[in-house]
């Protein structure tokens, strides 16, 4: 079939930053090699008889360069990045939606060996893998000693690259329509930087936090391996410790909550910012949204509920963010405080950034156009009013794939939070674990572990949804049904 070809050059790439977590285990000695090899090998499976042939080719060159001097050679043909490039830039729209919603189904799918191998359920090993893809952070292990080094740092990695994003990750071999098309496909906007650009500065922007970030972590306190794999899952939103236990200070807390925070705030804030524009950066709309709604849910929980403004503030950072690193202690919270953080959960962070949830572009959009339509009402019949950010107009089409979106995806929280009440859960736990899941958060009042075969089931519906978003995720079931 033609989109599984396509689908053989998106499971290379994904492949690639896997092979980190095998040189650690190598280096450390452990038996996580063998499933993580395994792993590579499977998903890079469909690309390797290209490889090996140019090799041979190459092989065959550099033997014909010895004696003829003028023979073209270069080892660089061994990757031969064109010949991929063609096969995902002649997708149309629909075409690119499926498809990425099968690579994130099939690459957590195929991730789930490492955690097979060292005797994980099935149920709870797919849970896993979903989680790490899709940057949630909720973990079905009841403790990370089940897993050595090299597989929680397996998992860190597929965190970092799950908030990267798998389409950016194939952006650098894609041109034109088709990369526009694959921007859409994971929620991003082609107007964001520029397709020209996307790729560098998001790379740039990603790589340079991660490494500033790694360096504070030690500075604070953590050890060189807690400081990689909580900067990998703090960077990318994801949420997962690399400990069961930890006396985490205070100062430790704040750069892991400046860690979600800067994750969850758009590559064009930084670009703007390491430009020298800060001005345009901090005054940006959506980025004083961001600002403004963390700091307006943190007053209402003081001074309404009473909560600590502390211990909310580090919750409320990575509830908006989809942070999930349990900083904070969810259980001394009011009734309040957590419908303020579902909230939270729901709206996400930027646009551009490695949040989920439904962004605050949207938000914006959305209330805006609400405004507008008031306006309207008190102006002279004629007048019109443009729906603006950052004074540039929104188009009409663009206001109503937004309403679609926040629709489209309050229904399926709505009907998921049902269903947990109907297994017995109570509304507040309940609200609260399919926003976790969907705005892949990772935060939880309830114990994960402890959740039946078929919640768990669910919730891995719900990251899946969640990360690759309404519309791909229809697009999948539509090509399906077609064939």
């Amino acid at each position: 079939m033609e989109i599984l070809r396509k689908l053989g050059a998106v499971m290379f790439y994904a492949s690639l930053p896997l092979t980190l977590s095998l040189a650690y285990s190598l280096i450390a000695g452990d038996d996580g090699w063998v499933p993580i090899l395994a792993t590579i090998l499977i998903m890079g499976l469909p690309a390797l008889p290209q490889i090996a042939g140019n090799m041979i080719e190459n092989t065959k060159t550099a033997l014909r360069s010895l004696y003829k001097p003028d023979t073209e050679f270069s080892y660089r043909k061994v990757f031969n990045t064109e010949s991929m490039r063609k096969e995902v830039e002649t997708l149309t729209l629909g075409e690119v939606l499926a498809l990425t919603g099968i690579a994130w189904l099939v690459v957590p799918f195929l991730s789930v060996l490492p955690y097979l191998y060292f005797g994980v359920p099935v149920v709870d090993a797919l849970f896993e893998s979903m989680s790490g893809w899709t940057s949630t952070g909720l973990s079905a292990l009841p403790s990370v000693s089940v897993i050595p080094g090299s597989v929680i740092f397996f998992r860190s990695i597929t965190q970092w690259v799950g908030g990267l994003g798998i389409v950016v990750l194939i952006l650098s071999t894609t041109k034109g329509r088709e990369a526009i098309s694959f921007l859409k496909a994971e929620g991003r906007s082609e107007t964001e930087l520029g397709i020209a650009s996307t790729v560098k500065t998001t790379f740039g922007v990603y790589i340079g936090l991660t490494a500033v970030f790694i360096v504070i972590a030690m500075i604070v306190g953590f050890g060189p391996f807690d400081a990689i794999n909580l900067t990998f899952a703090g960077i990318s939103n994801g949420g997962f410790f690399p400990f069961d236990n930890y006396d985490v200070s205070a100062i430790q807390r704040v750069v892991l909550a400046s860690m979600m925070f800067a994750g969850a705030t758009s590559v064009l804030f930084f670009r703007n910012a390491w430009k020298g524009h800060w001005e345009r950066a901090v005054t940006d709309e959506e980025f004083l949204a961001y600002a403004g709604i963390l700091a307006l849910a943190v007053l209402l929980a003081v001074g309404l509920a009473h909560d600590g403004a502390f211990n909310f503030f580090l919750n409320a950072v990575a509830a908006i963010a989809g942070g999930g690193f349990g900083i904070g202690n969810l259980q001394a919270i009011h009734a309040f405080g957590i419908y303020l953080l579902i909230i939270l959960m729901l709206s996400g962070g930027m646009t551009g950034s490695t949040t989920g949830a439904i962004k605050l572009w949207r938000v914006l959009v959305i209330f805006k156009a609400v405004w507008r339509q008031i306006k309207e009402a008190f102006l002279p019949k004629g007048s019109i009013q443009m729906v603006k950010i950052n004074g540039l107009p929104i188009p009409d089409r663009m206001i109503v794939e937004s309403a679609i979106f926040v629709f489209a995806y309050l229904f399926i929280f709505l009907a998921a939070a049902g269903a947990f009440m109907a297994a017995s859960y109570g509304t507040e736990d309940s609200l609260f674990l399919v926003a976790t899941a969907m705005g892949n958060v990772g935060l939880s009042t309830v114990s994960i572990p402890a959740i039946g075969w078929a919640g768990k089931t669910l919730l891995i519906i719900l990251m899946y949804v969640g990360r690759v978003e309404i519309f791909p995720s229809l697009a999948l079931i539509a090509f399906l049904v077609r064939r």
